[in-house]
């Protein structure tokens, strides 16, 4: 594994000198760009953002939509940016007669095959088509065509997919087999007919997709988005007999004041744009629409590390099943499920904050506050979609009702707040409710890729150590490589630590068995972590990812604590109602179990 990561550090280093660079004249303005770059990517770095539908940056250009198309002197061809080198001496034009003509007829032969609905449509207001048509001034339809008559797919218990919306980008697919290797959906059929879809005539739910939703993320219509649970939150706030009550997760809190148009809405924001802790105004704004209580996920990030380092620290002990992978991503449970079904084993038995918070809340808070419990009804806040997922698994349910009764993506909470009218932004700040909205620092950084890893390994050290280990003492598992790994001393014993950012990272780990070289590893689904999950705003660089992470990073510097068993609430819980971590309450409450997918049953089952 170690050649493994010098050979990706050998390619970027080599991937990040200098190119030659060439002069080229854009619009009639000269323009310094490397010899052999992207045409596209260099327009829009230098302040002529050429449009495009298909095109992802750091992938090869495939000029699917032909929206990037520019007039090149000499050539009486109009070419795909995305899919052209800069070469010495090219004479650029990037909005002639020709070219803007030709971008708002490409707009009309893809608005004629398009559902004409777009006020209804979840995506309206944030959809690249219905913008670049508004940019271009088409105002009406030129052509006409019979809509295609394919269904909507929404078996999934997480995304949604309608075909007529769809313009068949490939930015989905290519998001799916490039970034993250799940390869679950493709082109399929031919003419009309074609449409994205998994394999085999097989739908959403029984294919391999595993919910991470950054195809959602990706697509640039309504086609492919989160399923929408905005309602069933309304009904449930106006219900009487029903408690409801919401957690929200770290990633959260960085994120939302995007959707108004700020990187931080607190007043304090950090230095160099770093996200403030949006949390107050979030709880402010729940509690104006009706929500009982709001409790903090981060409470629930410090037990699942404490229940998750005991976990470790056993394994490690007895020499089984390691390595302990983490199972807090539950794309990534579903990914080992469907695709590496074998290596379920190594999963930890620990639920997933959201799961553990619920279970708590369920089974607890109602002993706490004086609630029936049948009365209390959860809504999760998630950077994710794969939480929807996770909630309907059954084995996260009581009674056959799901512990977590509904997961909205931080999306999700825009529109709800759009359509109640709260703006948080002139809202003052309120605490998340006692007695779970205690965290320390560890669980802040749940929302960054490594750390879990991080927070786990502060923790097992100091139940090893019997010491408090200093801040940075962990740090190295942080960055934004997709495959980190450390290696740690902790007294007499030594854990090698493995870090994953995405989910090819993670297949190519498991493919190589290369794994099998350390004693914990934490995998996240989504390139970055939950900072850039597939339930966040869209239209996202990686330069606000990483600020996203920064901010989370800054919350743990501010917090007294940043040890989880030093968090009082939870030495609370422990004392009045689990006992000790790993005990029998303990298990029944905050682990479960998972079990390998049979695909050749699933098959025939769908």
């Amino acid at each position: 594994m170690q050649n493994e990561l010098k050979r990706n550090a050998t390619l970027q280093t080599q991937a990040e000198s200098p190119a030659e660079m060439v002069t080229i004249r854009v619009n009639g303005l000269p323009i310094q760009a490397p010899q052999g770059a992207n045409l596209l990517e260099v327009l829009q770095a230098s302040g002529f953002p050429v449009p495009s539908l298909c095109y992802l940056k750091g992938m090869p250009g495939i000029g699917a939509c032909r929206l990037c198309l520019v007039e090149l002197a000499g050539d009486h061809r109009l070419h795909a940016a995305c899919s052209t080198q800069v070469r010495e001496g090219m004479e650029v034009s990037t909005h002639s007669p020709r070219v803007m003509e030709a971008r708002r007829t490409v707009l009309q032969l893809l608005l004629a095959g398009h559902p004409n609905d777009c006020l209804f449509c979840q995506r309206s207001g944030d959809c690249d088509l219905q913008t670049l048509a508004v940019q271009y001034g088409v105002r009406h339809r030129d052509y006409e065509t019979v809509l295609r008559p394919l269904p909507p797919d929404r078996s999934s218990p997480a995304l949604a997919y309608d075909p007529q919306k769809c313009i068949l980008c490939q930015r989905c697919v290519r998001v799916c087999s490039e970034v993250q290797a799940v390869e679950a959906i493709g082109l399929v059929r031919r003419g009309m007919r074609m449409q994205v879809a998994p394999p085999l005539g097989v739908d959403w739910a029984t294919s391999g997709c595993v919910s991470c939703g950054q195809c959602s993320l990706a697509c640039p219509t309504g086609a492919l988005t989160e399923k929408d649970d905005v309602s069933r939150v309304w009904e449930a706030l106006q219900d009487p007999d029903r408690v409801v009550v919401a957690q929200i997760a770290p990633a959260v809190r960085v994120s939302a004041a995007e959707l108004w148009g700020g990187p931080a809405t607190n007043g304090t924001p950090g230095p160099n744009g770093v996200p403030g802790d949006f949390s107050g105004q979030l709880v402010s704004a729940l509690k104006a629409m009706g929500f009982h209580a709001v409790f903090d996920t981060q409470f629930a990030a410090d037990l699942t590390i404490m229940e998750e380092s005991r976990e470790l620290l056993q394994r490690l002990q007895r020499g089984e099943r390691l390595p302990l992978f983490t199972s807090c991503c539950p794309a990534w449970v579903r990914f080992l499920e469907r695709h590496f079904p074998d290596q379920v084993p190594h999963l930890s038995s620990c639920r997933s904050p959201q799961g553990m918070l619920s279970s708590v809340l369920r089974h607890i808070y109602p002993q706490v506050a004086g609630l029936d419990p049948e009365q209390v009804t959860v809504v999760s806040i998630m950077p994710c979609t794969a939480k929807k997922d996770e909630a309907s698994r059954p084995e996260l349910s009581s009674d056959g009702r799901p512990e977590t009764e509904i997961v909205l993506t931080t999306r999700e909470l825009g529109r709800m707040l759009r359509q109640a009218g709260i703006d948080p932004r002139a809202l003052p700040p309120q605490p998340f409710d006692d007695p779970l909205g205690e965290s320390t620092g560890a669980a802040a950084i749940f929302g960054a890729s490594g750390g879990v890893a991080e927070a786990a390994l502060r923790e097992a050290y100091s139940v090893v150590t019997g010491q408090i280990p200093p801040r940075p003492a962990f740090q190295a598992v942080r960055g934004w490589d997709d495959l980190r790994s450390v290696e740690i001393e902790m007294g007499n014993v030594t854990v090698r630590c493995a870090v994953v950012s995405g989910l090819k990272g993670a297949r190519r780990l498991l493919e190589t068995g290369a794994y099998r070289n350390y004693h914990f590893i934490e995998v996240m689904a989504c390139p970055g972590g939950c900072v850039d999950g597939g339930g966040q705003p869209r239209h996202a660089p990686l330069a606000r990812i990483q600020r996203r992470a920064a901010g989370l990073h800054a919350i743990d510097d501010e917090k007294p604590h940043y040890v989880s068993h030093q968090n009082p609430a939870i030495q609370r819980i422990y004392q009045e109602f689990l006992g000790e971590p790993g005990s029998a309450v303990a298990h029944r409450l905050l682990h479960t179990t998972y079990a390998p997918v049979d695909l050749d049953q699933l098959l025939a089952q769908g």
